[in-house]
């Protein structure tokens, strides 16, 4: 009786387990890609996305990436071999306890940037009816491949949001333009 009756449990735990949650956002459709339940984004013209990356989900960190052009292979600074792109879009979504823990981890975010490049004046940009920090990228420090870019900071009432744009010499289009559209077109 035991053989038949435990597999039985076990399938119908199988079946109640795997049962899919309720789409949080259904208006969101199959073409955006999700960090989670916090946005939604949408791929830029002329690039793939690259990486989605929830793993770091429980902790409410969502990381998502796209490129553009061909990928070339170099040896950083540590002698470890990486992928650069014409230009690399990365989208890094923190879940938050508060509105000030998410203000604190986004303005935490620009100082560190600002620290990593040389930087212009930030500037301030609503898209989509949410505010960020706009900061242009004129430069990085030396073995960087990637020479200028543009990068976003802003923050909700439970969430952090950083976006960097970063590109090597070979990508001629305006970071900051791309940007403000990427941003514009997030859901949330």
């Amino acid at each position: 009786m035991k053989k038949r009756v435990l597999p039985g449990l076990l399938a119908l735990l199988l079946l109640f387990g795997c049962q899919a949650r309720p789409d949080a956002h259904p208006e969101w459709g199959e073409e955006l890609i999700r960090a989670g339940d916090f946005m939604a984004a949408r791929t830029p013209a002329g690039f793939a996305l690259e990486d989605n990356n929830d793993a770091l989900a429980p902790g409410g960190i969502y990381y998502l990436t796209w490129v553009s052009g061909q990928g070339q292979t170099i040896t950083n600074e540590e002698g470890q071999e990486a992928t650069v792109y014409d230009a690399q879009l990365y989208l890094l979504v923190m879940g938050c306890e508060s509105r000030e823990e998410a203000e604190k981890n986004a303005q935490d975010w620009l100082a560190r940037e600002q620290a990593a490049y040389t930087a212009g004046e930030p500037r301030a940009l609503t898209a989509n009816g949410r505010s960020f920090t706009l900061l242009p990228l004129n430069g990085a420090r030396e073995g960087n491949p990637y020479t200028h870019g543009a990068a976003a900071f802003g923050s909700g009432e439970t969430y952090a949001v950083s976006a960097e744009l970063l590109c090597r010499d070979t990508f001629t289009d305006d970071p900051a333009a791309i940007l403000e559209q990427f941003l514009q077109d997030l859901h949330y």
